[in-house]
């Protein structure tokens, strides 16, 4: 069997099985079960959220990586291939690995009712369990895919720390049409005595939070009120600020990020506070360096310089709006959008929120989203409300109109990519990017290089 099969095999396991809302956790739970729970025998950081919970995560894993740990990652959605998912010390699972799993479970699938089987993402989740526990990881940090309450993550018991990032609205058709709503399904990772770091700020979704770990004994530390940020510049290639915690009392000055994303500096706060209230001794050096050395594709990804062609994943109001804070303070050249979107997404929101900053837009398919995607005609609709006609170009071929976006780029324009992370996938493909990880100071000898 190759890669190719064992993704075909598993992706056939989606559909209705994919409504965690009416089949609830029992499969996953099962076939743990069968396997010994693997889930149980490594310790987890758990991290859910509207936005940041990726960067959010992949900031916590790379300072526990310079604190010396082998480290487990798994997150969701892939930008290019499905195995970006699970990684150990920024090392991808290799497609043998993969395929190797996949063997291991099968003949316990083909023991189950076909109601019984876990779906494609309870599988990958599965998978990753096995694979950090069979490596040998130290600790583990795990994405939510959807929510909480009923994520597939959801299953482990007793997380080291529960990260809850900014609530806002996102997958309203599975989690509710408020923020309180919402909230509460992401609340539900919160497990009893264990350590809460939250990123909301206010608003009925932080009293939901706040009850929930209350109810569950557990110290919850907010941003903006227990921990925070001052004095934010931008030098050195990127941004720089200090980091303070009032619980524990903690300053970090001069905190370098290699990113010009505003949103960048609360997910790298939320993951160091989540270092400092777990019981895991990582120094001020390794975790300067941590943060240093993560690297998230398609957040604010500078592809090329000549011309400047930056990618971003936003594609919902949160983002969108955090998106156009950091155009603001960094970018001072006119927007070109390369554009498309899911249906599933709010289209007028999106532009509502980013418009402001934007000359010209190319509106193009998504890429490999089948069914899911928006009709570029239907994003043309929306888009007349915020753009000048004359300034509007419709291309439904993704490789023709990213072509057509570079060739009318002056050199005051910057091209931003946005609106689906399949779409910023597929760029990254044609320029021939294929890093998820850069590992640019690395730890050698007790000593980062």
């Amino acid at each position: 069997m190759d890669l190719r099969q064992s993704l075909d095999e598993i992706f056939l396991l989606g559909g209705r099985l994919n409504q965690p809302g009416r089949y609830g956790l029992d499969n996953i739970r099962r076939v743990l079960s069968i396997l010994g729970n693997p889930e149980r025998k490594v310790p987890y950081f758990h991290i859910t959220g509207t936005k940041g919970k990726g960067s959010t995560a992949r900031y916590i894993h790379s300072m526990l990586i310079a604190g010396g740990l082998k480290t487990g990652l798994y997150i969701s959605p892939s930008l290019f291939s499905t195995l970006e998912r699970i990684s150990i010390n920024k090392r991808l699972i290799a497609p043998c690995e993969f395929v190797e799993l996949w063997e291991y479970l099968k003949p316990f699938y083909s023991e189950l009712q076909e109601e019984e089987k876990p779906s494609t993402f309870e599988t990958f989740t599965i998978m990753a369990f096995l694979y950090f526990l069979k490596e040998g990881v130290d600790v583990g940090v795990l994405e939510t895919g959807l929510g909480g309450r009923l994520d597939a993550t959801n299953v482990i018991e007793k997380p080291v720390v529960s990260v809850i990032t900014d609530v806002s609205f996102d997958h309203q058709k599975y989690l509710g049409n408020t923020l309180r709503e919402i909230a509460f399904e992401k609340a539900k990772i919160i497990k009893e005595n264990a350590p809460v770091v939250v990123g909301v700020r206010g608003g009925d979704a932080l009293q939901v939070i706040v009850d929930e770990a209350k109810a569950n004994d557990a110290p919850y530390y907010i941003l903006g009120r227990d921990f925070g940020f001052l004095n934010v510049s931008y030098r050195n290639g990127g941004i720089q600020f200090d980091f303070f915690s009032l619980n524990p009392k903690r300053i970090i000055k001069n905190i370098c990020l290699e990113s010009f994303a505003i949103y960048h500096i609360i997910d790298a706060s939320l993951a160091i506070q989540s270092i400092l209230v777990s019981a895991y001794p990582i120094s001020e050096e390794a975790m300067r360096y941590g943060l240093k050395d993560a690297f998230w594709p398609g957040r604010f990804e500078i592809l090329k310089k000549h011309p400047l062609v930056i990618l971003d994943g936003a594609h919902n109001d949160a983002s969108s709006r955090a998106l156009r804070e950091s155009i603001e303070h960094f970018l001072h050249k006119k927007v070109v959008l390369l554009f498309s979107m899911l249906s599933d997404k709010n289209v007028y929101e999106f532009l509502l929120n980013i418009s402001s900053v934007v000359s010209k837009i190319v509106i193009t398919t998504v890429p490999n989203a089948y069914s899911r995607a928006m009709s570029p005609y239907e994003i043309l609709r929306i888009v007349k409300m915020f753009v000048k006609e004359e300034d509007i170009i419709l291309e439904e071929n993704p490789r023709t109109a990213y072509s057509k976006a570079k060739s009318i780029l002056s050199e005051d324009d910057v091209l931003l990519v946005t609106g689906s992370l399949y779409l910023v996938g597929f760029v990254r493909a044609l320029e021939g990017v294929f890093t998820f990880f850069e590992n640019k100071y690395n730890v050698k000898d007790g000593k980062y290089a």
